[in-house]
């Protein structure tokens, strides 16, 4: 492809000497992009599945009540949990557990004496069938008043919704690199073709076919992309090892688990090649428009 007779060079023509660097900070740009969909994808996916076989149930301590009668109310919830078709385990959260997931808002060593805190249930539903909630609701309201459920899918739905739209916008930002991109292609094809226009004309006359004279410009677009597309690739995947260092070093008790899985780098790592693809046939559909009008 990238071999075969050259009666004519453009890589050195002025006009095409920015092209390898325009395609590399497309290429950049467009794989950060696809970089932070890919992630937000994983991350939807996981949270969606780990919301969606989960419920959390609330005991709220009532005035003045102790200890001793909170405990005894969150027993008769799990009671009521363990017998609910649907409802695989119920496990109460130990204070410790819940103040450490506190921690990140309320600091270190906060006393409880004085916070009202709840007691939490983590309820892990079966995977083939779902309790109804309502019923469940209301058994526990009578067996232990001052329970709630939480279900989780308002949380669910908004959080897929939200990053179903950041992966709407990064894929209109890719296309909107991907046109950039191309413009550029063409740009510097049609710089080409005026530049060695008396060329073209003898191999014209000589008999060349426009299949053989648009061979030889996509060829070197190709070469021209696949330098530019190499670099932007390298620098991508230098940028993302970098961020995600700086990330491993924050609470991840704050964040969620952001990372790319390995054939999301796979994936990265390819870019060069639809883009030089691109590029190639871009400069060949130029050149054979271009050539059809020339008399």
């Amino acid at each position: 492809m990238l071999g075969g007779r050259t009666d004519f060079s453009i890589v050195g023509d002025p006009s095409t000497r920015l092209l390898p660097w325009i395609v590399g900070v497309m290429v950049y740009l467009a794989g950060l992009m696809l970089a932070v969909a890919l992630m937000l994808s994983g991350v939807a996916a996981d949270w969606s599945q780990g919301l969606e076989a989960k419920i959390t149930v609330q005991v709220a301590p009532g005035e003045d009540e102790d200890e001793v009668a909170v405990d005894k109310r969150v027993v008769a919830t799990v009671r009521v949990l363990l017998k609910t078709p649907g409802i695989a385990a119920a496990r109460p959260l130990p204070k410790n557990e819940i103040m450490t997931l506190l921690e990140p808002w309320l600091g270190a060593g906060i006393s409880t004496a004085d916070l009202p805190l709840p007691r939490v249930i983590d309820v892990t539903l079966e995977d083939d069938r779902r309790p109804d909630l309502a019923a469940l609701a209301k058994r526990l309201a009578e067996a232990a008043p001052g329970s709630s459920i939480e279900s989780h899918e308002y949380w669910r739905r908004n959080l897929v919704d939200l990053i179903g739209s950041i992966e709407a916008v990064a894929a209109v930002m890719i296309g909107l690199i991907a046109l950039v991109a191309v413009t550029a292609v063409v740009f510097t094809t049609r710089s080409g073709l005026a530049v060695h226009h008396e060329v073209i004309e003898v191999l014209h006359l000589i008999g060349a076919q426009d299949d053989y004279i648009a061979r030889q410009f996509q060829r070197q677009a190709l070469a021209l992309a696949l330098k530019g597309s190499i670099g932007g690739t390298a620098l991508t995947l230098l940028t993302l090892v970098a961020v995600g260092r700086v990330a491993a070093d924050l609470d991840s008790t704050l964040l969620p688990p952001v990372a790319l899985h390995a054939w999301h780098w796979a994936v990265l790592a390819l870019l060069p090649v639809p883009a030089a693809y691109v590029a190639m046939i871009t400069a060949r559909r130029t050149v054979m428009r271009v050539l059809a009008r020339m008399v």
